[in-house]
């Protein structure tokens, strides 16, 4: 060993697990506060649009930020507490006791106690991999699951090995970091998939063309979004590899047989995927190694370092314990595959999504309460979408290579079309200036007048201004009411005269038709169906169809002749009534 270097026991990955713990939660906050900021950026423009997170960054943190992180530990709370729960119906694994599993349970309890471990739920994954895995603690939230092969393919001594290998990860706190790390992944990616102000499509860049301040508050949440997922997925890289180091040590000193190990690795070694493996990898006893992306060292290394490890405890030819038998392979009648999800959103052979799920909608959010299934159906794949994505190819501002076009388009156009004639930056600043529409809002919110130009701090219009307001009230004072002082009338008149003209309906207009132009050019199928344009159906298009006769309407129903039969829908009914008569 180098000197200087510290030995990494027991002890020290505990305090390393204390404190990585405590990095997680604080990163979680800090993930939680920034999307969150962004998020509520909507409903404050209406409800109190001086207090956003971009008008007023300092009055929203006094306002809001406290009670968004009271929101934030309550909601990572629950997802801390449930991710054991999320994990058994992610996999679909059966809870099991003694008298479902005797062997698996009695091996499982008697490593748990050997560690002084509490001993959790215990569950049987129905797959033919070799594999095991380990989540939360305690026996409320903690669940230690085994897959059916590993039961049929490992004697007593090496599934006791991988038992008591699980066991101390509950022991050592690392089922804490990885519970904190889910809730701190599940929550970013909720957040990004409900935040309405990040760039997913170039039909957003149509808002501000109409409202330019709109450019920067879509860029900063699109940026915000990027981050807080960088934030996640820089605590879930922050997971040691020498945690799995640090439980095949536990195991070899409870069981004193680290031959039955190194035999349980042999056999499980590229044995261990089945289908969803790689969402839970982390919580696996054997899955991708670090150079493949994932968070365990090598099987090789684990090997090497439990030979060196338990060298004076390996006996040659010692005797295995096996209570294996044919009434262990229970078949289990009854049980339908999990085919309706794959078909639904396909996923590959590690449970990675193939294509990306639809974007929330009214409509999928309304399934929360009509169809919960379903609504968690979608809502699974669309936190394994945004956490695997990596085709993507997002830069820090959290934008894709196609985007990137239409952002950079819009962002020129505005810059020549608000170009100042005076070359004055600070009155282009003004014109992107979040600050001022919190204050339009603001105003419309009030019902308050504003003014096109310089602002004065009296709030009044003075030369070269013009006034105007969003209210629904009359502008114009009656210059006929008597309640008027002497004058009033003829200033209304000469303010008139004296201030220019507004150029806000011109550029209205001249947005309108660039919209139109695009739409028909980039969406033409929207454009037809904005306009009413209703389009014959393909089928109906190539052949031409024949003319039906039309139904007679009621009104010449008396323009019949006599001797024509009434139509079926009046013809009288037979006597007798209908439901249960007798048949002639």
């Amino acid at each position: 060993m180098a000197q200087g270097s510290k030995p990494l026991g027991y002890v020290t990955h505990a305090a390393q697990n204390r404190r990585r713990l405590a990095r997680t939660i604080a990163g979680y906050i800090a993930a939680f506060q920034l999307i969150g900021a962004f998020a509520l950026t909507a409903p404050l423009l209406i409800f109190d649009p001086l207090h956003t997170i971009l008008s007023d960054p300092a009055g929203y943190a006094l306002r809001y930020a406290v009670p968004l992180g009271v929101i934030s530990a309550l909601i990572f709370w629950s997802i801390y507490r449930g991710h054991a729960d999320a994990v058994r119906a992610a996999l679909d694994i059966r809870d099991v006791t003694r008298a479902d599993e005797p062997r698996f349970v009695a091996i499982a309890e008697e490593q748990c106690t050997a560690l002084g471990v509490r001993a959790p739920r215990f569950g049987v994954i129905e797959v033919d991999a070799l594999n095991a895995l380990t989540v939360g603690d305690g026996p409320a939230r903690g669940l230690i699951a085994v897959t059916r092969g590993l039961l049929e393919r490992l004697d007593d001594d090496e599934l006791a090995a991988v038992l008591a290998h699980e066991a101390s990860h509950i022991r050592n706190g690392d089922t804490q970091v990885l519970s904190a790390n889910h809730a701190l992944m599940r929550t970013a990616v909720t957040l990004q998939v409900n935040n309405p102000l990040r760039i997913e499509d170039w039909r957003q860049m149509i808002i501000p063309l109409f409202l330019p301040p709109f450019l920067p508050i879509l860029i900063a949440g699109s940026a915000a979004t990027m981050l807080a997922m960088r934030l996640a997925k820089a605590a879930r890289r922050d997971i040691k590899l020498s945690r799995d180091h640090i439980a095949d040590g536990e195991a070899v000193r409870m069981t004193h047989f680290p031959e039955a190990l190194v035999s349980a690795l042999g056999k499980i070694r590229g044995q261990g995927r089945f289908d969803g493996s790689r969402r839970v990898e982390a919580l696996l006893f054997e899955g991708p190694s670090d150079h493949e992306g994932g968070t365990h060292p090598p099987v090789a290394e684990r090997i090497a370092a439990i030979t060196a490890l338990g060298r004076d405890l390996m006996v040659p030819g010692r005797q295995r314990k096996d209570t294996r038998g044919p009434a262990t392979i229970r078949p289990r009648f009854g049980v339908r595959p999990k085919t309706a999800s794959a078909q639904e959103y396909p996923c590959d052979e590690e449970g990675r999504p193939l294509e990306q799920p639809p974007t929330p909608t009214l409509a999928l959010q309304l399934l929360r309460f009509t169809d919960p299934p379903a609504y968690r159906r979608w809502n699974e794949a669309c936190f394994a979408w945004y956490e695997w994505r990596v085709s993507d190819q997002r830069n820090a501002l959290g934008l894709t290579p196609k985007m990137l076009i239409p952002v950079v388009s819009v962002t020129a156009f505005l810059l020549v079309f608000h170009w100042p004639a005076n070359n004055d930056p600070a009155r282009m600043l003004d014109t992107f200036s979040p600050a001022k529409l919190a204050q339009t809002f603001d105003m419309v919110r009030l019902d308050k007048p504003f003014c096109e130009g310089p602002s004065y701090p009296d709030g009044t219009c003075t030369g070269g201004q013009t006034s105007g307001t969003f209210s629904a009230k009359p502008a114009r004072r009656n210059t006929w009411s008597p309640d008027l002082p002497a004058g009033t009338a003829e200033q209304d008149q000469a303010s008139e005269r004296d201030g220019p003209p507004s150029a806000m309906p011109g550029m209205v207009m001249v947005l309108f038709l660039f919209g139109l132009v695009g739409m028909s050019v980039f969406a033409p199928e929207q454009l037809k169906r904005l306009m009413g344009v209703v389009e014959a159906k393909p089928g109906q298009a190539g052949r031409p169809q024949r003319e039906k006769p039309s139904a007679p309407s009621p009104a010449s129903y008396h323009e019949l002749p006599p001797a024509a039969p009434p139509p079926p829908s009046l013809a009288p009914r037979p006597a007798g009534g209908g439901f249960g008569r007798k048949r002639v």
